[in-house]
């Protein structure tokens, strides 16, 4: 990588940014709802009976308050299935609000994966079963005390009161008729170890987890890409007439998967590129994304998190390779 060529990518780095913050900027609404210390959540409709809290597509910070994740709620006649629940206690008490306000309470909450801002609301949810694939609550339960010293020291006075309250390992996957509403839970993993996918029969809406993002950059910390790639065909194959991912918007279309699979594709290129070329970490972040995906949300901040934290693997990827030669 030459001297111009970094140039240039940093260039195409910083454009990154302020696409992202662009992308990410809270509705008026909301805005005055976070100086008011609260969220302002404006749940939508995005198909029968499907409720949308879409998170902002940005890294977690004190300016949103660690809503980043989006929260799907899926009506039937005995009360809402929620399916993640946010980072903080007052996230969770807000969505809770919301879902007995409107849709008659909470008959159960599903967990996606392990990452904290997916199930540290879980508070607010105690009184209903609170499930997850074995493998996330394990994770949950062995990562709790880090996640919630990371996130105070994190959010600050946005994680008041917030204890984290790890799912229980009960989920029975397969097809699956809860207070009605027939579902498709689908075991997956590649993101985490464990990733939990709905697919909703009444409407083919597939929420993904974090599985799939959208116009934000994948987090990659506990990632097998190679296991990812596998589950993003399986989701494929699903043909679901509409997606809501774990981060980014909904689409009636495929376009997250694309994205997604595109993404994990040119950042695993990239990072062999750089170590098959020698380059230290530091060179390595210096050069940004691939330009394809720089104006992701949450990027460059994403792209430097999958340097410092998977570098190592790259790097021995090379010295393989070299050896073999």
């Amino acid at each position: 990588m030459t001297g111009g060529t970094r140039i240039r990518r940093r260039s195409l780095m910083l454009a990154g940014v302020a696409g992202a913050a662009a992308l990410a900027l809270p509705r008026p609404a909301q805005a005055q709802a976070k100086a008011r210390g609260d969220y302002g959540f404006a749940p939508v409709q995005v198909a029968p009976g499907v409720w949308l809290i879409e998170g902002a597509r940005q890294s977690l910070s004190p300016a949103n308050g660690g809503a980043i994740a989006n929260i799907a709620l899926l009506e039937t006649p005995q009360g809402a299935i929620v399916i993640d629940t946010g980072s903080t206690a007052r996230m969770g008490a807000e969505i809770r609000a919301f879902a007995d306000q409107r849709l008659g309470g909470v008959v159960t909450t599903l967990i996606t994966h392990h990452h904290p801002d997916h199930w540290f609301g879980n508070a607010a949810f105690a009184d209903a079963p609170l499930l997850s694939l074995g493998a996330t609550a394990l994770a949950a339960r062995a990562n709790a005390q880090g996640y919630s010293d990371a996130l105070y020291a994190l959010l600050g006075s946005w994680m008041s009161g917030t204890t984290p309250v790890p799912p229980a390992p009960r989920i029975e996957t397969g097809r699956q008729v809860i207070a009605g509403r027939g579902l498709r839970l689908l075991p997956l993993c590649g993101h985490t170890q464990a990733d939990l996918a709905i697919l909703d029969e009444a409407t083919g809406t597939l929420i993904a987890g974090d599985l799939l993002f959208l116009d934000r950059a994948p987090s990659l910390p506990d990632a097998d890409l190679t296991l990812w790639q596998a589950s993003l065909a399986q989701l494929g194959a699903l043909s679901p007439a509409g997606t809501i991912p774990g981060h980014g918007p909904y689409h009636r279309s495929l376009a997250a998967l694309t994205q997604t699979r595109a993404c994990l594709a040119a950042n695993d290129a990239r990072l062999a590129q750089a170590a098959a070329l020698g380059l230290s970490p530091a060179e390595a972040m210096a050069a940004g994304p691939v330009p394809e995906f720089a104006r992701l949300g949450a990027n460059p901040e994403e792209y430097h998190r999958s340097v410092s934290q998977r570098w190592s693997s790259y790097e021995d990827r090379a010295l393989r390779k070299i050896r073999a030669a």
